[in-house]
C-alpha cells in the first residue's frame, strides 16, 4: 500500500527528508524507509532515531497548509515511572533549548524534537534536529537507567553477547 499524505505540503516534505537522508553521508547507510507511512528510520552511532513527517493540523493560522518533521529516540525502557523520575525528566525539559523527554503508550522514555517542514524547510535544521536527539537520548540513556532502573534502548536492539563454555 502506498503512502497517503493528509496534504500536498506533508508530501512535499517527505520527498525533501526522503532525498536528504538517501544523500546525507551521515545516514545514508542506516536508513530504512518504510513503505506505507512517511517514516524513516536511522541508526547513528548506537542510537536509533525515528524519523516523521508529520500534517500539522491544529495550529494558529486560518488557511495554511503546513508539516513537521519529528525525530524521536527510545531512551530507556522499563524505568520505574513515578514520581522521582516525572520530576527528573521535566527538570531536565526546562533546560532543553529545543526537545522534550516524554512517554510512549508503553512508557518508555522517549526524547524528540520537530522542525516545521515545507518547502523553505531547512535542511542544515533537520540535520541538528536529529543529532540532538542523537546526542540526547545517548547522553540520559546511562544516566536514567542507572537512577530509575530499566534498560538502555539499545541493549534491547543489541542481542546479548554468547561467551562459549570451556
Amino acid at each position: 500500500m502506498p503512502i497517503s499524505f493528509a496534504s500536498t505540503v506533508q508530501a512535499l516534505t517527505y520527498t525533501k527528508v526522503a532525498d536528504y537522508l538517501q544523500t546525507a553521508a551521515l545516514f545514508k547507510d542506516s536508513l530504512r524507509a518504510y513503505a506505507d507511512f512517511p517514516r524513516f528510520d536511522l541508526l547513528y552511532g548506537s542510537t536509533l532515531v525515528e524519523v516523521e513527517v508529520l500534517p500539522w493540523e491544529v495550529h494558529p493560522w486560518e488557511k495554511a497548509d503546513l508539516a513537521t518533521v519529528r525525530a524521536t529516540s527510545c531512551v530507556t525502557i522499563g524505568s520505574t515511572i513515578d514520581r522521582e523520575l516525572m520530576h527528573f525528566l521535566l527538570t531536565e525539559n526546562r533546560r532543553m533549548r529545543f526537545g522534550a523527554f516524554h512517554l510512549d503508550e508503553a512508557n518508555q522514555v522517549l526524547f524528540a524534537e520537530s522542525v516545521l517542514g515545507g518547502e523553505n524547510m531547512d535542511l542544515m535544521e533537520l540535520q541538528i534536529c536529529i543529532l540532538s536527539v542523537v546526542t540526547i537520548a545517548d547522553t540520559y540513556d546511562d544516566i536514567i537507567a542507572e537512577r530509575f532502573g530499566g534498560q538502555r534502548a539499545i541493549d534491547r536492539l543489541t542481542p546479548p553477547r554468547v561467551v562459549p563454555s570451556p
